[in-house]
């Protein structure tokens, strides 16, 4: 859940999946939220949020408001939660960096801008997770919608790869390459790549593009 990773109903058993987001990324971000819709119930977190929602008040299913921080359940509402994200369009979600998902494809076609940590974020074990190892079996992204956001985001860029999309630009103007076509720029620690295709680690970013069917 935001703050850490949770599930949006009861769970049985007794696997947890409480993983708390480390407080440097908020020292970071330098950035308040007005909700936090998947917080943690027996735990406070350090998330900067004015209200938060616990698996009691079913975040998913209650009113999103003003700025949000989203660190959703990971499982298969995964994309039930990142999808009201998108529609929200206002907030930072901080979620697996699963390029391949096709919320993670709507989510990179929508945000104004996002931020692919390197390495492995070490997060903090929930109360029942405190013997197990707390570095993420996966990558990490930070999608941000609004330009309040993207600038908090970007704040986080020395930490990994910043990329703007051409859904937002800090002018209030879109460039326009020779070919017609929005120019993105990709910000990598100590330098910045714009006007010119991105590529980053040999992986070539297109974003507000429906993929073509044949």
């Amino acid at each position: 859940m935001s703050g850490m990773f949770g599930a949006s109903r009861p769970m049985t058993g007794h696997k947890s999946v409480e993983w708390y987001t480390p407080r440097w990324i908020f020292d970071a971000l330098r950035i308040v939220f007005d909700l936090d819709p998947a917080s943690p119930h027996d735990t406070e977190t350090d998330v900067p949020a004015g209200t938060k929602y616990t698996i009691f008040d079913d975040g998913l299913a209650k009113d999103w408001f003003g700025r949000v921080l989203l660190n959703p359940p990971y499982g298969p509402d995964t994309g039930l939660w990142m999808r009201r994200m998108v529609a929200h369009g206002n907030g930072v979600a901080l979620v697996f960096s699963r390029t391949d998902a096709s919320w993670c494809q709507e989510a990179m076609q929508s945000a104004t801008a996002m931020l692919f940590l390197a390495g492995r974020l070490q997060f903090i074990p929930g109360k029942e997770n405190g013997h197990k190892r707390s570095r993420c079996g996966a990558g990490t992204v930070l999608f941000a919608w609004g330009e309040p956001c993207a600038t908090a985001v970007q704040r986080l860029a020395p930490h990994g790869v910043f990329v703007r999309t051409a859904n937002g630009e800090p002018s209030g103007a879109q460039s326009i390459n020779e070919s017609g076509e929005p120019e993105l720029s990709c910000e990598f620690p100590h330098r910045t790549l714009a006007h010119q295709p991105v590529e980053c680690a040999s992986l070539s970013l297109q974003f507000n593009q429906s993929p073509r069917r044949t």
